[in-house]
């Protein structure tokens, strides 16, 4: 005789294998779609990814955009010419380049020909000084050279105006506003410094074009107008540690000075 318990374990053994076992089915369909769900998770990253990346293009692009890059921006100082009052030769230098000087600073000493209508023979002796506080840019006639009046034997410059000229085509300067931000990067400076776009200088003289024929490079040459940065307030300190003739390179910020005078109508 059969018991009851006998009688289940026979009806469980003799039913379908997915009857005994319905979570089976439910398990491999889920393995099915796991790799799907990887596939749609991986897409979703790639267009996120893709859209993230043509976001920084465009932005990096606009920024771009926005600024004017001039290279060749010249540092500029106005000379100062320091010479003798008559001929002579020069006896002592006591100065050397880019040495600062406080105004009124001896510079050189000139032993001064003999004046024929003077009634001493005695050699005069000119001390050469500064007239203004600057920097010594060069040293034009070195000891022992001769000099003549009115020649410069010390060449001095204002260290606190200093400026950064640079060409510009007319296309460019149709971007420029005066008074825009610029900052200048180049030799002798760790960090950009900031600068401002101060005037741009007249054309001298007629029209070449109109006189004769001109070369491809010389049309360029001429067809470009010098753009004048000078520093702003806080960086002249820095910037009079340069050397005049370096060169470095502009980028103008053409979306500062809005509603200033345009660039290009100040050329002349």
């Amino acid at each position: 005789m059969t018991s009851v318990i006998e009688h289940d374990r026979l009806e469980e053994s003799a039913r379908p294998a997915d009857e005994a076992h319905p979570v089976e089915p439910a398990r491999r369909t889920v393995r099915s779609r796991i790799p799907a769900v990887r596939t749609f998770l991986v897409t979703v990253l790639l267009l996120a990814a893709a859209g993230a990346g043509g976001a920084y293009v465009l932005t990096h692009r606009l920024a771009e955009s926005a600024f004017v890059t001039l290279n060749d921006a010249v540092l500029t100082a106005d000379a100062l010419p320091v010479g003798s009052t008559g001929p002579g030769v020069v006896t002592e230098i006591l100065v050397a380049d880019q040495t600062r000087v406080a105004a009124g600073q001896p510079l050189a000493r000139v032993r001064l020909a003999p004046d024929p209508a003077a009634t001493s023979r005695q050699p005069r002796v000119e001390t050469l000084r500064a007239p203004v506080p600057g920097t010594v840019s060069k040293v034009d006639i070195a000891a022992g050279g001769v000099t003549g009046a009115g020649l410069p034997v010390i060449t001095l410059y204002d260290h606190t105006k200093l400026s950064f000229d640079v060409k510009a085509t007319e296309d460019e300067l149709r971007e420029l506003r005066l008074g825009m931000a610029a900052k200048i990067s180049g030799p002798g400076l760790d960090r950009p410094v900031p600068v401002t776009v101060d005037h741009v200088e007249a054309r001298i003289g007629a029209d070449p074009l109109s006189d004769a024929p001109l070369t491809e490079e010389q049309r360029a040459v001429y067809e470009r107008l010098t753009v004048v940065l000078v520093p702003r307030t806080d960086t002249v300190d820095t910037v009079s540690t340069l050397v005049p003739g370096l060169r470095f390179t502009a980028e103008i910020d053409t979306k500062t000075a809005a509603g200033r005078t345009p660039a290009v109508n100040g050329a002349g």
